[in-house]
């Protein structure tokens, strides 16, 4: 009996020994459980591991490899032991989170802080600025750019200088020239960034355009055009603004999107200062420019300098915003209906991973100025029947431009 109680014990110490020398598989997956960590860390040692995400959007995981059957909805971890795991460093996998990200971008038309050279002191915009300061003129309209916006560009069609050298004006009808305080009506408007590619913003000469960098740098006001590019992250979105003279621009247009591919942005928006002054339909030219836009990677085209409505084009996928119109400017707005009225845009923007899964526009019509007997340049909603007679232009300006 002695003997087979000292044989049992053997076994067993002996069943102990393979048990505990076998291979061991481990798998330790770290912040799966927090919504907020940006990646999952799979630690395997002894395994390889591939995870397949589930077919839904609401997968928490991209999709690594494909396997099993095919448009299975079921998670599966696949293994598949290392030949020789002694002698192989320690892999650590890391899968980035797909969560939905969310953006809203809105977007004005040409904004003169200025008046013309030659105007009168008297009802210019230099008097209403020293009548009640920076934050008057967007003062009905901000919340829509602080509270409704994630970010917020405009036309800036003007030179920002102190300099008041008039030999440094170029020969021209029309030439606007703010100060560089006027940084602070852009600022307390919520906008944060301006297109510099446009007709105006040179027509003080080199030094003048320069004074307007200057003026944007100091106030933290982003800038693009004119050869150069702004990426901006967004609620954890790379955006990339462009901005061209012109319709035929296909060389530059191509270079700067590549450019903003290069630098990871994940949308693109390119602003255009084309076509012709108050026309109301967007020209051939027009069209073939904003759609070679989308062609090379534009999410968005917005177009301005008519400085009248003109339509929108929805092109695979993305819109084309021919013309803003005015946003604040010292024009004709009063006996010219149509260089009063304008919209602000808003687009929206929905991206799963590196996807865009939604897109929206919304039209906000607007009056340029909030008194019909003078322009006062301050712009106003234009509500009820009057706004939505706006955005029946619009429609009706949306037509197929070949």
């Amino acid at each position: 009996m002695k003997i087979i109680f000292k044989y049992f014990i053997c076994f067993l110490f002996a069943s102990a020994c393979v048990f505990f020398y076998m291979p061991q598989t481990r798998v330790a997956i770290v912040g799966r459980g927090d919504p907020d960590a940006p990646y999952n860390r799979i630690y395997a040692p002894q395994t390889r591991v591939a995870i397949v995400g589930r077919g839904d959007p609401d997968a928490p995981y991209n999709r690594i490899k494909s396997g099993g059957a095919s448009g299975s909805t079921r998670p599966t971890t696949t293994f598949e032991p290392e030949s020789n795991p002694e002698t192989e460093p320690e892999p650590v996998i890391y899968l980035k989170k797909k969560h939905p990200r969310e953006i809203t971008i809105s977007a004005v038309g040409d904004f003169t802080l200025a008046s013309n050279y030659i105007k009168p002191y008297s009802f210019s915009f230099y008097e209403y600025y020293d009548l009640y300061g920076p934050e008057y003129f967007c003062e009905n309209i901000r919340h829509i750019f602080i509270e409704e916006s994630d970010y917020t560009i405009a036309n800036l069609e003007c030179v920002l200088s102190d300099n008041d050298d008039p030999d440094l004006r170029l020969d021209r009808q029309y030439s606007y020239k703010g100060y560089s305080e006027y940084t602070g009506i852009i600022t307390a408007a919520g906008i944060n960034a301006v297109n510099l590619a446009n007709n105006h913003t040179f027509d003080y000469s080199q030094e003048g355009y320069d004074d307007t960098v200057g003026a944007l740098d100091s106030a933290g006001i982003g800038y693009f055009g004119n050869n150069k590019i702004l990426i901006e992250e967004i609620n954890g979105v790379k955006v990339g603004f462009a901005g061209f003279i012109g319709e035929h621009r296909t060389g530059e247009v191509k270079a700067a999107l590549e450019e903003l591919e290069e630098n990871g942005a994940e949308l693109k928006i390119v602003s255009f200062h084309w076509g012709s002054m108050d026309a109301v339909i967007a020209s051939a030219g027009q069209a073939a420019m904003g759609r070679f836009a989308i062609d090379n990677g534009a999410d968005l085209v917005i177009g301005h300098h008519p400085h009248v409505l003109q339509g929108i084009e929805e092109y695979n996928g993305r819109y084309i915003i021919y013309s803003l119109g005015n946003f604040i400017f010292d024009g004709n707005v009063i006996s010219d209906i149509e260089n009063r009225t304008s919209v602000i845009l808003q687009q929206r923007f929905v991206l799963y991973g590196e996807e865009i899964t939604e897109s929206e526009i919304n039209l906000i019509p607007i009056f340029v100025t909030s008194n019909f007997s003078r322009n006062n340049f301050k712009p106003m909603l234009a509500e009820g029947e009057r706004g939505e007679e706006i955005l029946r232009k619009i429609g009706e300006r949306s037509v197929d431009t070949g």
